[in-house]
């Protein structure tokens, strides 16, 4: 799901992750010099609460939203871009783009700080350099940071 892999980016790139990460240390460490098996435990359900919790809340964005059950069609250009979806049409100019950031699987381009547009990396499929390049040249140069 690409909502999972965005909602996922936001959690390793937040406060929230490292803290989680500190804890699972703290109770890792623990076991290792107490050997009490509750602190083991522990420690692998505070790491995998996170990922669990993010998939399961992804799951409920996709049911809930008829949105993400339609076929979303793109067309980007030198001035915009464009979406258009069941008998919507949306347009954001490239200016209103403050922040575009990549993952593994995803381009994303941010309007702001929560709301953003996905593009899964295997759907641009042949026009991925293509998407990459545009965005680059359109969009200025210290708000985008695509890796590969």
């Amino acid at each position: 799901l690409p909502i999972y892999d965005y909602m996922m980016y936001h959690t390793v790139t937040g406060v929230q992750f490292w803290l989680v990460v500190v804890i699972a240390a703290l109770l890792g460490a623990s076991f290792a010099v107490g050997h009490n098996p509750l602190h083991l435990i522990a420690a692998v359900v505070v790491l995998l609460y996170l990922p669990v919790e993010r998939y399961v809340q992804a799951g409920k964005q996709v049911s809930l939203n008829p949105v993400f059950k339609e076929t979303l069609h793109y067309t980007l250009d030198d001035e915009k871009l464009a979406l258009d979806v069941l008998d919507e049409h949306m347009e954001t100019e490239w200016d209103a783009i403050v922040k575009v950031s990549s993952t593994k699987k995803s381009i994303i381009l941010y309007t702001n700080k929560v709301a953003a547009t996905i593009f899964p990396r295997e759907s641009l499929g042949g026009d991925h350099d293509r998407v990459v390049e545009l965005i680059r040249r359109v969009v200025p140069a210290g708000r985008v940071r695509i890796k590969g």
